[in-house]
């Protein structure tokens, strides 16, 4: 029978959906992870082989899957140059230490210098709005990791007008944002030298790191297909799959489920959490309308499935039951998708879509997951009154 306080759903939750969790901001929630940091690492260490950092001022899990994927980017981030930007800004708070406090024209002055210094192929022009919105990004990132804070500002904003100043105070944990490789990346150049830099020299196909592939992509990713992992980390599913569902069970009161071509972890209970699905963002209750419409012409249609229980289909084939769906279901979807462009609806909900590992595209094609099928959206028809609309699943207005 397990006791009460080896539970630690709640604490992996928080570990799991969150890049950290800092003291100033999450007090109780850093308290409570603190104090469970013993099971915590046990957990942790046996299972996924991660690290936990527990500083006096945040608590992270490094989260860093097996399998390369478009969602591992930063969210809000829309192109080369905005990470750049933000690992020219690390550079320049790594020295800095904890309260000092900088101006936004000196910031801007460094960020500019360097990339000139560096010879990069992004260099900043502010004269440029693109460029200053790009800036503003990465500002806000850092704001809302709690890695600087805003102390005053111009009531004009630097996007609108280059010569906006603002005044910031460091936090002093810049240097903890990126994961700890314990070797040199420079001669890194693709997304799967990164990931398997970690396990260079160790038995990747026997013992504990194929156990720590299996949870990590588990518990890390949306869902496993076969064809995305190997014969080693498959075999140990299969051998292994009772274990896994009681280990995660007990622990973290998650349900397991693997099927010849798949593995995906589920809770019964709804969450507010971001990376899980649904949510209470307003997109994934779209998502899960799609999706019937997506699985619904499958059937019409009757595409059979592969031997790793996927489906093929035409990419303009898919884009117009997304692009019509919107029209045909109008009722449910909210004033701001409604006046999304056709073009601005179709990447959104496509990129959506993938982060959530129920499509991928290809050329001239898309696969879509069996996973899809597990997330069915089908609203009884509600008459609309008022002009108001309708509440289906609950979710939040999504900003976009």
């Amino acid at each position: 029978m397990k006791m009460e306080d080896e539970n630690l759903s709640k604490e992996m939750d928080l570990l799991l959906n969150n890049y950290w969790i800092t003291k100033d901001e999450s007090p109780e929630d850093y308290y409570l992870l603190k104090r469970k940091q013993t099971p915590l690492r046990k957990f942790i260490s046996k299972n996924l082989g991660s690290n936990l950092l527990v500083h006096d001022r945040f608590i992270k899990l490094e989260k860093i899957s097996s399998i390369p994927s478009k969602d591992q980017g930063i969210e809000e981030f829309l192109n080369t140059m905005d990470y750049v930007l933000l690992f020219i800004m690390l550079i320049y708070l790594e020295d800095k230490p904890r309260g000092e406090k900088f101006i936004l024209s000196s910031l801007i002055e460094y960020v500019k210098n360097t990339a000139i210094t560096l010879e990069l192929s992004n260099i900043p022009d502010w004269n440029y709005a693109s460029h200053r919105r790009s800036l503003v990004r990465v500002i806000n990132y850092l704001l809302e990791k709690h890695i600087i804070i805003l102390k005053d500002e111009d009531k004009i904003s630097f996007q609108e007008d280059k010569t906006a100043d603002a005044l910031y105070e460091v936090t002093g944990i810049s240097n903890y944002l990126i994961p700890h490789f314990g070797t040199d990346i420079y001669t890194l150049k693709t997304p799967e030298e990164f990931l398997e830099i970690q396990w260079v020299g160790q038995d990747q196909a026997h013992g504990d790191i194929r156990r720590y592939k299996v949870y990590r992509n588990l518990l890390y990713l949306p869902a496993i297909y076969r064809e995305n992992i190997s014969d080693s980390e498959d075999d140990y599913l299969r051998k292994m799959h009772k274990n896994i569902e009681k280990e995660l069970l007990d622990n973290l009161d998650l349900t397991t489920e693997i099927t010849k071509n798949m593995a995906l972890i589920y809770t019964d209970e709804s969450s507010i959490q971001k990376d899980y699905f649904p949510n209470n963002k307003r997109i994934t209750d779209i998502i899960l309308l799609i999706n019937k419409e997506i699985a619904d012409y499958i059937n019409r249609a009757n595409i059979k499935q592969s031997p790793l229980e996927t489906f093929t289909i035409n990419s303009d084939t898919l884009k117009q039951i997304i692009t019509e769906s919107r029209e045909k279901l109008k009722p449910y979807f909210s004033k701001a998708y409604l006046n999304l462009t056709p073009k601005k609806y179709l990447e959104e909900i496509i990129q959506t879509m993938e982060d959530y590992h129920f499509i991928k595209e290809n050329i001239n094609t898309f696969t879509v997951y069996p996973l899809i099928y597990r997330f069915l959206g089908d609203p009884e028809p509600v008459k609309k009154e008022n002009n108001e609309q309708i509440e289906i699943f609950g979710g939040e207005e999504y900003e976009l």
